[in-house]
């Protein structure tokens, strides 16, 4: 006894010095060490942990004797013999009994911890060697409230790991669970007894106003619930719904007390979110009864008027959870194939409810309830409800408000805001959330309403635009402008996202509904004729002239009309503004004018034809008028042109529209000053004003820079938008057919052909200027001070780092639209930059044939695109890989394999691997010695990872699209025109396009090598830069790249196998990736399953030839000779073909060889195992089979079979 107090007087200086925060950390550490040893090899840790325990010491030296006593539960149970466990098993009851405070006092974390000790004998022992366990838990509630609350935190803590967590052995567990569930029945009436007993005593203490035992009644109901929580998702449903409904009752009942409310509220939840057989669900329509109704808006309504409050605000989400999951539960119930089935009687009770919540200020309340009305409307039969069309009405008059977008935290403009300082935590994660969540899914319904309920729909739509043309216009209080906060701005913006919605419900579906054609002509009509001048608004009006466009197929009148609005918005301006002095409304005015009239075009180009002349003359005025359009504005009408254009189904007339357009572009091209300004970095960088200090706007410099934009993005425009007609009679009628190949495939040729192809030189000059200007050599040249416009635009920066705005806040309109000299130059190098990659993919899908043939195009290439790639940051890199090589690999002919492809790949890929594998050689380095000191340092090294990590992912799917077949699923009659993307590739020879059978289940698994595959792997050189990189990537520390890498392995070692054989090292090479593959990324299920198939198939079949392999695999920790040499024999060198071995038991089998190199999540690395031995099975009594000797004698017929007569 005397050894034990001189323990315990150690352990409690040394929790106490651990605890300290005046403690130097050297004393700390030797505090815990002590600790820990004593844990780990002391035979007196049970008996300092009683002591310990005891409440006569702090609240955390009991805490810390508790978790002595646990771990010897945990970790030394299996060593104790049966009467040791006997006497730890009495301890811990006693402790139960005797060794807490009262209810009030006791600390939490003490609770907590006398459970988890309970629980962890519980897993042990119960059923088969603790049959008294349940008896001697209630005996425990008789003793006190303290005592109930500990019972109730085992049951909870139980459940939680057998059901939940599933941290346990299998046949554990599955004792367990068959335990408690054939006591269920006895544990829930246990628990509703508990529930219904404490919560009467609670409510008759607090009406004799005695506080302090309504306190301990009210935290024994608390946990009743909180363990309910843990049954109730699981459990038979006969326990749920027993005593009629007696469990529910009393939920809702709660609903109605502060104290109790949320954690009823939580039960409910879990039961009207049940999973299973839709037949277990149906007792749940009883909570569609008028009373559950009344009760939860009563509970709603009161938790409202106690003003925005957080605790009841979580509550008011929780309601509206419930009445949300009741709704799934009715989408499942609600069918004329269930038997016996009949729609809720309160079904108008229970939307008027869900509607109570739309109604709510909070966007975050009003939220949850949308997806409920898209499954309604979704739904076969609800849809059709007479009671949904009947409240569908106010429905979409009250988006008329939520599609309104205010409630900014930063603001007190409306009701909302109170409630979203409390969800979001600034204005840029509420714009976000309202935008891509909020009015996202208020636009879908609208859409869905519309295809239901067509005339309901367009006829609030009608109403709301009638109440706002005759509504003065509105601004901000204190303001005589427009701004993001007027309301004739917010009421604008919400009207023309509801108009669209409306029209695209009725005009981009599938089967569209009966549409109410004189309806919308009349609103168009009403549209057209209105005279706004504020540049905001008159936006938000040509949303609705574009949305109703297709109407013009009803009324050919309005086409003229529609037009001259779009125009007027394209040349609108402000008086006094000139191009440069414009601000940023007026500016996105015009924009999206243009942007209006190109899709138009593009959506509906027959119904814009008969206007083209029109078009073009109007198109062709505004260009010759120098101070109207700027170039942008320009290039975007023009495409437009070129829409429209492709319905000529004319080659000649087409081409010679792309060469009208084109022809400012070649004059500039080809101008001599301006070769001589891209011929080299040098004379680049002072054509674009980068040698100079930007300090003021240079005229000069900045005219350059916008006539060469002009000539990028036209080229671009002419490239993306000519095509030929889908059908092969109308292109040769048209003389869209050049030649054809030798399997008798036409060579498609692009209208833009003949006024590309001779501009595509100074193209490939100015990528190769551009790379140049990366040298040290230039960058040293320029002024520091314009080093800023070589770095990644703050927009690409937030995109790679995740960093998600779905709009810019708003800001000022009466500013002018300017950006800083350095910006406009950073913004027009990345433009530049990507529209050249763009422009040479365009060609290779455009030009086809004609692009591949150009006389010694690799060469070209290799000398522009490739040049100084050394000096590319990522970020410039990628546009390459995955804009113009996928590109340029997905459409290449075959006959173009070896002329273009082989010395392009040749020359990138041994330049790829190099580059990231230096690459990721720093980074684990800088992950093993980084020490960041700084925010920025830590950000920007993040950046830099993150664009290795994603230029590592594109660069495996460029060598994917090399490498394996592409597999397209094959069409009926009535889908040819769906495999248009397909004649491309037809068109130009390209057989490496497979048709997967129609009907089959099976896909294919992507294992063969494509044609193109097979080229590139016969260039030796070019074979072993693509092969080791794809090994190599598998132990790159990243898990997506690791998994491209393993599912690209497979056809290269099977070519190479099968082709020329491996030597000894290459096998050992390629097999030792895939197991550093595993261990460095084995944690991951998807990677694990991935990396040990394809380390299987590797090994079965290399071991027969490479006696070396054995010697690989007996270097992975726990796996011995013996082991290794009987999965040999049984599954590698002496298999039966007569007795073919299943491919899961062979998988299984090399899984558990490997297991020891299989990497484990860091969490889980140095985590001690905890053993839990299995217990001798519960014997369960089977049912008796009848016999059919049991049953009555009667006559079988079976002895006149045998009968001599």
């Amino acid at each position: 006894m005397g050894e034990t107090a001189e323990y315990v007087l150690q352990l409690s200086e040394a929790v106490n010095a651990a605890m300290d925060p005046a403690v130097a950390q050297q004393k700390r550490m030797e505090a815990y060490e002590l600790c820990e040893k004593f844990k780990e090899t002391s035979p007196h840790c049970v008996a300092c942990g009683v002591e310990m325990s005891n409440v006569k010491y702090p609240p955390v030296i009991r805490h810390f004797g508790l978790q002595l006593l646990e771990h010897c539960a945990r970790f030394r149970w299996n060593n104790m013999g049966g009467q040791e466990k006997v006497i730890f098993k009495d301890t811990i009851i006693e402790l139960l009994k005797h060794g807490t405070l009262s209810l009030v006092e006791e600390q939490a974390y003490i609770k907590d911890g006398l459970s988890r000790i309970v629980v962890e004998m519980i897993k042990r022992e119960w059923p088969q060697q603790w049959p008294t366990l349940l008896a001697e838990l209630d005996q425990l509630c008789q003793c006190g409230e303290l005592q109930t609350e500990l019972v109730l935190f085992i049951l909870l803590r139980l459940v939680e790991d057998v059901v939940a967590f599933q941290n346990l052995p299998s046949q554990r567990r599955r004792d367990l669970l068959q335990a408690l569930t054939a006591n269920m029945g006895e544990i829930m009436a246990f628990l509703l007894q508990l529930l219904q007993q404490h919560t009467e005593r609670y409510k008759q203490f607090l009406q004799s106003s005695q506080e302090q035992q309504a306190a301990l009644s009210c935290r024994v109901a608390q946990a009743v619930l909180l363990t309910l929580s843990g049954y109730v998702d699981w459990v038979n449903c006969q326990h749920v719904f027993a005593e009629d409904l007696a469990l529910l009752k009393m939920l809702y009942n709660l609903l109605g007390d502060s104290n109790l409310k949320l954690l009823a509220a939580e039960c409910l939840h879990l039961i009207v979110t049940r999973k299973g057989k839709v037949e277990d669900r149906r007792p749940l329509l009883v909570l569609f009864s008028e009373d559950a109704m009344c009760t939860i808006l009563n509970a709603a309504r009161l938790a409202c008027s106690v003003g925005v409050d957080e605790e009841n605000y979580i509550f008011l989400k929780k309601l509206c959870q419930v009445l949300t999951g009741l709704g799934v539960q009715l989408c499942a119930l609600y069918s004329p194939d269930l038997k016996d089935f009949s729609r809720p009687p309160n079904f108008k009770s229970y939307l008027e409810a869900l509607l109570s919540f739309t109604q709510h200020p909070s966007i975050h309340v009003s939220n949850m309830t949308m997806a409920t009305y898209l499954a309604f409307l979704r739904h076969e039969h609800i849809s059709e409800d007479p009671v949904l069309k009947e409240i569908i009405p106010q429905i979409l008059k009250l988006f008329t408000e939520k599609l309104q977008r205010v409630g900014f935290p930063s603001r007190d403009d409306s009701p909302s805001c109170e409630y979203s300082r409390l969800d979001f935590d600034s204005d840029d994660e509420f714009n976000y959330f309202f935008s891509a969540v909020h009015r996202a899914q208020q636009m879908d319904l609208i859409r869905l309403a519309t295809q239901v309920y067509t005339e309901e729909t367009f006829q609030v739509a009608c109403e709301w635009f009638n109440h706002v043309i005759v509504t003065p216009l509105q601004w901000e209080q204190g303001k005589d402008k427009c701004t993001p906060y007027s309301p004739s701005y917010l009421q604008w913006d919400a009207l023309s996202c509801f108009m669209d919605s409306t029209m695209w419900g009725l005009f981009k579906v599938e089967n569209p509904p009966p549409i109410p054609v004189q309806g919308i002509i009349k609103l168009l009509k009403e549209i057209l004729c209105l005279q706004i001048e504020d540049p905001c608004i008159l936006s938000f009006v040509l949303t609705c002239v574009s949305a109703s466009h297709p109407i013009i197929k009803y009324a050919p009148e309005l086409l003229d009309p529609m037009l001259d609005k779009l125009f007027s918005a394209a040349v609108f301006s402000l008086p006094g503004q000139t191009k440069k002095t414009r601000t940023r409304p007026v500016q996105n005015l015009r924009r999206h004018a243009c942007s209006a009239l190109v899709r138009m075009c593009k959506d509906h180009p027959d119904l814009m034809m008969p206007a083209f002349e029109k078009i073009y003359a109007q198109i062709r005025r505004l260009s010759a008028d120098p101070d109207q359009l700027t170039q942008l504005e320009r290039v975007t009408l023009n495409e437009a042109l070129i829409l429209i254009s492709n319905k000529f189904k004319n080659f000649v007339r087409q081409s010679a529209l792309i060469g009208e357009i084109l022809q400012p572009v070649r004059e500039l091209w080809t101008a001599d000053n301006f070769k001589e300004a891209i011929s080299c970095a040098e004379s680049f960088v002072g054509y674009i004003g980068l040698n100079h200090v930007l300090l003021e706007d240079n005229e000069s410099m900045g005219s350059n820079r916008v006539v060469l934009l002009f000539c990028i993005t036209s080229i671009t425009a002419s490239l993306k938008r000519a095509e030929w007609p889908n059908d092969p009679k109308e292109a040769e009628a048209g003389g869209f057919i050049s030649s054809h190949l030798a399997n008798g495939n036409p060579i498609y040729k692009n209208p833009s052909l003949p006024h590309v192809l001779p501009l595509l030189e100074n193209v490939l000059i100015i990528t190769r200027t551009f790379n140049n200007m990366w040298s040290p050599e230039i960058r040293n040249a320029i002024p520091a001070e314009n080093n800023k416009v070589y770095d990644m635009q703050e927009v690409d920066k937030n995109q790679i780092l995740g960093i998600t705005i779905a709009s810019p806040a708003p800001e000022p309109f009466d500013v002018q639209a300017s950006k800083s000299q350095a910006e406009k130059i950073q913004g027009f190098l990345v433009a530049i930059h990507d529209n050249c990659y763009h422009i040479l993919a365009s060609c290779c899908q455009s030009l086809g044939h004609e692009f591949y043939a150009i006389p010694g195009l690799a060469a070209q290439l290799i000398s522009s695109v490739f040049v100084n790639l050394q000096y590319l940051p990522e970020f410039r890199l990628r546009p390459i890989i995955r804009v113009f090589m996928k590109a340029l690999v997905h459409y290449c002919p075959v006959e173009h394999y070896n002329s273009v492809l082989v010395p392009i790949l040749s020359e990138l890929c041994s330049y790829m691997f190099g580059r990231l594998s230096s690459s990721w050689e720093t980074l684990n380095k800088r992950a093993e010695t980084s020490d960041l000191s700084q925010e920025d340092q830590e950000t920007q090294e993040i950046l830099e990872e993150q664009l290795i990590r994603l230029v590592t992912r594109e660069y495996l799917d460029l060598l994917s699209a090399v490498c394996k077949k592409r597999y397209v699923p094959s069409a009926s009659k009535d889908e040819g025109a769906a495999l248009s993307a397909v004649n491309v590739n037809e068109a130009m020879g390209d057989g490496e396009v497979v048709m997967a059978e129609a009907g089959s289940s099976k896909k294919p698994e992507g294992e063969e090598l494509s044609e193109l595959g097979r080229c590139i792997l016969q260039n030796e050189s070019l074979c072993q830069s693509i092969v080791v990189c794809v090994y190599t990537a598998m132990s790159w520390m990243d898990s997506a790249t690791c998994l491209k890498a393993a599912n690209l392995c497979q056809p290269l070692f099977n070519h190479l196998y099968n082709s020329s054989g491996l030597s000894c090292e290459a096998a050992k090479v390629l097999y030792t990736a895939i197991l550093r593959g595993l261990e460095l990324h084995g944690q991951h299920d998807a990677i694990q399953s991935a990396l040990v198939i394809k380390g299987l198939h590797h090994y079965e079949i290399l071991r027969p030839h490479y006696q070396d392999l054995a010697q690989i695999m007996l270097q992975i920790p726990n796996c011995d000779k013996k082991s290794l040499d009987q999965f040999d024999e049984k599954f590698i060198l002496h298999v039966d073909p007569n007795k073919p071995m299943s491919e899961k038991k062979r998988r299984e089998a090399y899984k558990k060889l490997v297991a020891g190199v299989v990497g484990k999540h860091i969490g889980q690395e140095f985590r001690r195992e905890v053993h839990i031995r299995d217990l001798p099975p519960i014997i369960k009594l089977s049912k008796p089979k009848p016999s059919v000797l049991d049953d009555e004698p009667r006559d079988t017929g079976l002895a006149d079979l045998f009968s001599t007569s």
